[in-house]
């Protein structure tokens, strides 16, 4: 009975002792904090100033209550080209109104919390990695194709700085976040121009087979991630503030059928053609040969009108009218043929007949997708070499890098130092930066 009695109080003392637990790392235990230290080159007071309610002054009864360090670099110029280690001492003050008694303090912005795309990943002006470290991070990461652990290696042996994994990996995805509101500069800029290229490509994430796509002009490019369904599509025109009215190029996927101001891209008809030219069925070769006559005739016209005094700006469709009516018999006739390659070939071009000779009526207009196909090479490159992406997060950060990189360097302009302005705008709570503007685009 008494030893009973005993473990019932020894329990209700555990229990008392726990609530009186203060809450973070306890006195004694092991602490994961960093070992390297680091110079201070720098330090910045963020003062109270004055009282918020009376606007009593402050600065002589405040007091710092907390601080924090942050890394960053300094870009070199032409005149002292290089990047040099910076170290920022931030310390936030406390004080008590005498007048009116409040207690101001001074602290770091943080961004409310996000529950959809960026749950759990923070933005604040409290951080170890300065808005210029975590460009380059990125920069590396993302355009140049690096791994974290090479990331890691080369900020030791560059500039003598250690930093996890883990902590590399949170600056890339907060960066990702500071980048959403981009989004919305680079769907206005796609709706105001007269052509858009569109094209997409396959994507892995976690397994699941998705589709990276991206639409390019002259100067922007927006990439998505997500199905290869007629929904990423429509929604994104539907975004379309005013409505787009330009012209798309696209190869000959069905979706795009949808949208009935359309180009198609010349080289995919032609390699179908050259594979039906070298098959084994005779009428698939006869075939195959008179499509790629055809369409090399019409590529000497549309170069011919491009050099000539319209320069491609007149319409030269009812000179080839007549190649394009044996042309078109000889699709219906094949449409129907036994040979799976030579009836979709023929179907294709029954189903895309306006698209793919539209050109003719305006030469000028580009005969091939190659613009949305070297886009999208890069980042090809990229999922080959990490393998895809391993949750939603991760592709919707590499769909805005992706958009703000190729926007960038379309206008002639640095993504690197765009995206150092847009993290360190961002962290303090200001609104995202405009996209750097082309002169052509500036004096429209």
């Amino acid at each position: 009975m008494d030893t009973g009695e005993s473990k019932k109080e020894n329990g209700h003392q555990q229990e008392d002792s726990e609530k009186q637990r203060k809450p973070g790392r306890q006195p004694g235990s092991q602490g994961f904090g960093r070992t390297q230290k680091i110079e201070v080159t720098q330090t910045i007071h963020h003062s109270c100033v004055c009282c918020s309610a009376c606007n009593e002054d402050l600065a002589s009864v405040e007091k710092a209550y907390t601080g924090f360090q942050t890394v960053n670099i300094d870009f070199g110029s032409t005149d002292s080209p290089g990047l040099q280690l910076s170290n920022t001492h931030h310390l936030y003050y406390t004080a008590l109104c005498p007048t009116c008694g409040l207690e101001n303090r001074s602290e770091p912005w943080r961004a409310p919390d996000d529950t959809l795309d960026w749950k759990n990943v923070g933005m604040t002006e409290w951080r170890l990695i300065g808005s210029d470290l975590a460009a380059l991070i990125v920069y590396l990461s993302m355009d140049m194709r690096v791994t974290r652990r090479k990331v890691k290696q080369f900020l030791i042996d560059v500039l003598g700085l250690e930093l996890s994994i883990g902590t590399i990996q949170n600056c890339i995805v907060e960066s990702a976040r500071t980048l959403e509101p981009v989004e919305e500069q680079l769907v206005e800029d796609l709706c105001r121009e007269s052509l858009m290229h569109a094209d997409e490509t396959s994507h892995n994430e976690a397994g699941t087979n998705l589709w990276l796509w991206v639409f390019i002009t002259a100067s922007t490019a927006l990439f998505l991630i997500g199905r290869r369904t007629k929904e990423i599509f429509t929604n994104l025109f539907d975004m379309f503030t005013p409505e787009y009215t330009g012209y798309l190029m696209t190869d000959g996927y069905k979706l795009y059928r949808a949208y009935l101001k359309r180009l198609r891209c010349w080289a995919h008809l032609l390699r179908k053609a050259k594979g039906l030219s070298d098959s084994y069925t005779e009428t698939s070769q006869a075939y195959g040969k008179q499509v790629h006559e055809t369409l090399d005739s019409l590529i000497d016209a549309v170069y011919q009108a491009r050099e000539g005094p319209d320069e491609g700006k007149i319409s030269i469709s009812a000179h080839h009218q007549e190649h394009l009516e044996t042309l078109r018999k000889v699709c219906e006739k094949m449409s129907v043929s036994s040979h799976k390659k030579t009836q979709e070939l023929g179907r294709e071009f029954l189903n895309d007949w306006e698209a793919i000779f539209r050109v003719l009526e305006y030469p000028a207009w580009p005969l091939t997708n190659n613009e949305a196909e070297r886009a999208l090479r890069h980042w090809v490159i990229l999922r080959k070499v990490t393998q895809g992406t391993n949750s939603e997060q991760g592709s919707r950060a590499l769909a805005l890098f992706a958009s703000v990189f190729a926007t960038c360097r379309l206008r002639n302009s640095s993504p690197l130092l765009y995206l150092r302005d847009v993290i360190k705008m961002r962290r303090q709570g200001n609104n995202v930066p405009k996209l750097p503007q082309m002169p052509a685009l500036v004096a429209a």
